[in-house]
């Protein structure tokens, strides 16, 4: 069953650091956002939301346009998302078409297809809603990155700009607008986040992220003098990272970001 955060916020946390999801019940609807990386997970999310309340979905919010979030649009009709958002997915579609067929649970995804955005913003798009939503674009993780902000009960859907206890992916990301974003969700009066990945968190969390990421940057820019790709993806504790069990995503992050510094 989905975990109540606040009076109207429910969230699904994914076990080993998979994606979260959540949905907000408002007055005459029910708002969900994000989805996760396999639709018959979202299939049973659906399920599960209507065991706790039977408001109609009126829209699903997408936060970026990374598979783990997106790839169970297919279930819905209306769908917001910032415009990079938008515009990403769909020149990702036909990527993400050939990939689900080589997965190692490639049955799971069975009639996929990918959905894009209904309804685009730019800068904030607001649902005044009982309560009410807010969603802003921050950039950072990827271009389209936004959060979901219920002010009201002061939870957050920070999306993948907060991994809590993993670390973050950071292979497309422009770093620096990263962390600037992160200093912005520092002003937010917020109580608990749901993070993209990882288990609900405070703004703690974010402070440790800030560290996580300029650490990461600043320590790659110096080991890029001395070091190729090649051997730091080899020799990843040269970053001085925290140990968290990951070499594949601390990797990625080195060979998505080593020629942009």
């Amino acid at each position: 069953m989905p975990m109540k955060v606040s009076k109207s916020v429910y969230c699904r946390i994914g076990g080993d650091g998979e994606s979260n999801n959540g949905f907000i019940v408002c007055d005459e609807c029910c708002i969900v956002v994000d989805t996760t990386t396999y639709p018959d997970q979202t299939k049973k999310d659906l399920e599960d939301i209507k065991k706790v309340t039977d408001k109609k979905i009126k829209f699903l919010i997408n936060t970026h346009y990374h598979g783990d979030h997106t790839f169970g649009n297919m279930y819905f009709s209306d769908i917001i998302a910032h415009k990079d958002c938008y515009r990403k997915l769909k020149e990702r579609t036909p990527h993400y078409m050939e990939l689900v067929k080589e997965d190692d649970e490639k049955e799971r995804f069975e009639g996929f297809t990918v959905r894009l955005p209904t309804i685009v913003f730019d800068h904030e798009l607001s649902l005044f809603l009982n309560p009410q939503i807010v969603i802003t674009h921050y950039g950072g993780h990827t271009n389209g990155s936004a959060i979901v902000y219920i002010p009201e009960e002061r939870v957050l859907f920070s999306g993948d700009l907060l991994f809590a206890g993993y670390h973050p992916y950071v292979g497309d990301a422009d770093i620096q607008e990263w962390v600037n974003a992160l200093h912005g969700l520092l002003q937010l009066d917020v109580k608990k986040i749901i993070p993209g990945h990882g288990d609900i968190c405070d703004a703690r969390e974010i402070k440790t992220q800030i560290e996580y990421l300029e650490t990461f940057y600043n320590n790659l820019k110096e080991l890029k003098k001395k070091y190729s790709k090649e051997e730091i993806c080899k020799n990843t504790n040269l970053l001085g990272l925290p140990e968290m069990d990951e070499e594949e995503m601390v990797v990625a992050s080195i060979e998505g970001q080593y020629d942009k510094i």
